[in-house]
């Protein structure tokens, strides 16, 4: 079996390859085995300690100076390393001991390897081109279990609590499936342009298990369409009598098309990129290692058990544990201690409880391992993502007090901290007493109440408006050298087939330079395509929703939809462009519901939704060096089988289950999770609209997009300028200050000042955002979690991190 490593490894000096001892006994004998474990997570150390061997000093010192200025905007470029490569480039009478071993170490991981340690814990420095990736065993399975997926998703998705099939319960039994095929299965094949595919090419691969998950991956994402049909088609809701199985299915394929047509314009900004790490992919690709890669016991701080026995262990302990906050005690789930103390005090319940409050104070919310990851993928996301989010909820909490206790809108008669919308006297306000035949009644509204929202929903809303200038100024401005490229490579790809690859440092890149990429215009002809169907669907069925709609959507996400892709990609948080699309759909088509619905789907489903669905495939794909052109086969492929499953599916839903939709449904086939809250946004947004909220109802609502514009510019104005202005500013103010004004000032103004330089204000917003319903105590056990898993051992414990902590984050 060939092996391939990155082209450029040796290419300095080809005799370094043939002689490596030389340095070796001068650099390599200085590595422990613990580092080497850190550096090499995946037993590549042999590979890592040949270039560190190899690589000479001005080498070394170009490529520590090139890299350090490449991440210098980077936000999960590791702080420790950064100020350690800062003092390398001083050189070794300024570094001191070990100057050699770790300027060599730090190249090497910039050029050959990854700068992230998660990254390393899952990604090979190597690649074997000719190990079986797209066969038919792999493509039988994946299809097959995308079918099963989007069936479930599907048939329960109107059931409340819903039931389905997770990506990684899939995994898990996607590998007995074909490790039973690997055994039964003959050895027949056919040759095809010399390329043999086989039935059974051997043992059950890494690469064939990858593809197999991208390619079931896709039923995850084939259900939201789902919602749109059933609001229209329901007698409950709009009763519509056009939607037929020809409707569901073009509304179904042209959303779907659309988002892969999408995501080969964002995977310039998304995938290729070093920066764009995608932090939530990572455990997935952990757990395929897990089930197939052996691994061989190695004593890692006094650990010897293998990573694929400690996650069997992990998911045993964690269904045993369950049954305790889950059914035996479940007073342990929402640990709400405080309120214990006085049961009868209303302003300790609303401050620090877990149900109807705020969980301020609370330093211990829950013993329930799904409550604690229920707001933060806290074991997958960066420390820093969710550290600022949680300074953001905690900033938000106490607008949330401000608001309450002064009254304002109202809200002192309502819940603290409630999603669901009241009347005038405070009951949960009935949108059917204002609409008559689906049309909204002027006079209806006017006898009985205007809508009225809790302070945590109107923060929640304000925090959504303003959200947007804030990520998209912020992004592209604190981010401009990676956007610029990206737009320049797009370009340059359309007009002159570009490679994606080309002029890549990255070992991963370098390494999937050897597949044929999937050009640009097969990416345009499927969103082009999709956007025909779109304009003929808009014709033949009545749902008075003009044509140019259709382009509004693409053109708001061709702006929008790149900041938030790189966002998810590089902190591991989601928001999608949904409030952006009601308020512009709620002004400029009032009265309209089925236009508001097609926009969602459309401008918050389809393109931001689904292009970054598959971007997110897309590098999995990259880190385990799966062919770009098996990937898309696959993805294009699945798309179109399971549309056809989830409308056969949908549509037997909505003729056969009886009672579906309605509160005492035998089955739970309520509809809370999916049509009702469809149907009243539809209501509110589409109907109401957005001037009626803006300028009678909340005025406030309009100004938090001027507010969150200011933000960015501040954030941005301050970190642009004030490391350069800072340091002269302090020296003056120490000249005319006293010494012990001046500590207090260091401890105090300076360091406030010092944080503003590195914090995130779009993530700060985002954890403004995260109220109503959720609280507090949703959030404190997941920044314990993530102080725990993303900062204390990835400093203390790096080996013991990358070998057994993206399964806890699996889990």
């Amino acid at each position: 079996m060939d092996i391939d490593i990155a082209p450029d490894a040796f290419e300095a000096d080809p005799e370094k390859k043939i002689q490596p001892h030389v340095a070796a006994e001068r650099i390599g004998d200085q590595i422990p085995h613990e580092l080497l474990e850190e550096l090499a997570p995946n037993g590549e150390g042999e590979y890592i300690l040949g270039i560190i061997n190899s690589m000479g000093e001005d080498e070394a010192v170009a490529i520590v100076h090139e890299s350090l200025k490449f991440h210098a905007d980077d936000w999960n470029f590791p702080s420790d390393m950064r100020e350690r490569m800062k003092r390398l480039l001083q050189g070794p009478k300024v570094y001191g001991e070990f100057y050699d071993r770790d300027l060599r170490i730090d190249a090497t991981m910039m050029r050959y390897s990854s700068p992230y340690p998660g990254v390393r814990a899952v990604a090979d420095l190597v690649d074997s081109p000719d190990i079986p990736i797209e066969t038919i065993r792999a493509y039988f399975l994946g299809i097959g279990w995308a079918v099963i997926g989007t069936f479930m998703s599907t048939f329960f998705n109107s059931r409340f609590p819903s039931i389905g099939l997770s990506g990684s319960v899939i995994q898990i039994l996607l590998y007995p499936c074909a490790k039973f095929l690997e055994s039964v299965l003959p050895d027949w094949g056919i040759t095809v342009m010399g390329v043999r595919h086989s039935l059974n090419p051997g043992p059950w691969t890494f690469k064939e298990q990858m593809f197999a998950t991208i390619t079931f991956n896709i039923a995850i994402y084939t259900t939201n369409s789902y919602s749109m049909i059933l609001v229209q088609k329901s007698p409950l809701f709009y009763n519509e009598k056009f939607i037929t199985f020809g409707y569901q299915l073009m509304l179904t394929l042209f959303v779907q098309l659309m988002g892969m047509g999408f995501a080969g314009y964002l995977r310039r900004f998304s995938v290729y990129p070093v920066k764009a790490l995608w932090p939530t992919i990572l455990p997935t690709i952990a757990m395929n290692r897990a089930l197939t890669k052996a691994e061989a016991k190695e004593n890692v701080y006094g650990w010897t058990i293998s990573r694929y026995r400690f996650f069997y262990i992990v998911t045993f302990s964690m269904i045993v544990y369950y049954w305790l906050p889950g059914y035996l005690f479940t007073a342990l789930s929402t640990f709400n201690w405080m309120t214990w103390i006085s049961p009868q005090n209303i302003t300790l319940a609303l401050i620090t409880g877990s149900v109807t409050g705020l969980g301020l104070f609370n330093p211990i919310t829950t013993f329930d391992w799904n409550v604690a990851t229920s707001s933060y993928a806290a074991l997958a996301q960066p420390f820093f993502s969710t550290v600022t989010m949680y300074c953001g909820s905690v900033l938000g909490a106490f607008i949330i007090l401000g608001m309450y206790y002064s009254n304002m809108y109202n809200t002192a008669y309502l819940p603290i901290n409630s999603s669901s919308t009241f009347a005038n006297d405070a009951t949960s306000y009935n949108v059917s007493k204002v609409v008559i035949n689906n049309n909204f009644n002027e006079t209806l509204y006017q006898e009985y109440s205007p809508p009225f929202y809790t302070a945590g929903y109107i923060l929640t809303v304000g925090a959504n408006f303003a959200f947007y200038p804030v990520y998209f100024l912020y992004i592209m401005g604190n981010q401009w050298k990676t956007m610029k490229k990206a737009y320049i490579d797009f370009y340059q790809g359309l007009r002159h087939g570009k490679g994606n690859y080309e002029g890549a440092m990255d070992v991963h890149s370098r390494l999937m330079s050897k597949y044929k990429e999937v050009p640009d215009w097969w990416f345009l002809l499927i969103l082009l395509v999709a956007l025909v169907v779109s304009i003929v669907f808009l014709q033949i069925y009545p749902l008075d929703t003009p044509v140019w709609v259709t382009f509004l959507m693409i053109g708001i996400n061709l702006v929008f939809a790149v900041p938030l892709s790189f966002l998810s990609a590089t902190t591991g948080t989601n928001l999608g462009l949904g409030s952006l699309i009601q308020i512009i759909t709620g002004f400029i088509l009032p009265q309209n519901p089925n236009a508001f619905m097609f926009a969602q789907s459309l401008g918050s489903w389809a393109l931001a939704g689904y292009g970054d669905n598959y971007v997110q495939d897309q590098k999995m794909a990259h880190y385990c060096k799966i062919a770009p052109r098996a990937v898309f086969r696959s993805q294009i492929g699945t798309i179109i089988i399971t549309c056809f499953v989830a409308v056969g599916t949908q549509d037997f839903v909505l003729n056969n289950v009886p009672g579906l939709c309605t509160s005492d449904q035998p089955s739970h086939f309520t509809c809370a999770g999916d049509g009702y809250p469809l149907y009243t946004s539809s209501l509110m947004w589409g109907l109401l609209g957005s001037d009626r909220m803006f300028n009678s109802l909340y005025p406030l609502f309009k100004w938090c997009f001027l507010i969150g514009f200011a933000i960015a510019l501040i954030f941005l104005v301050g970190q642009g300028y004030g490391p350069r202005y800072l340091p002269p500013l302090r020296e003056i103010i120490r000249a005319k200050v006293r010494p012990n004004t001046l500590e207090f000032l260091d401890r105090t103004l300076f360091r406030f000042i010092a944080s503003l330089l590195w914090l995130n204000p779009v993530l700060i917003i985002q954890g403004i955002q995260h109220w109503a319903p959720s609280n507090l105590s949703y959030k404190t056990p997941g920044l314990i979690l993530s102080f725990v898993f993303m900062y204390w051992l990835p400093r203390h414990r790096l080996a013991w991190w990358e070998s057994t902590t993206m399964y806890y984050r699996l889990l």
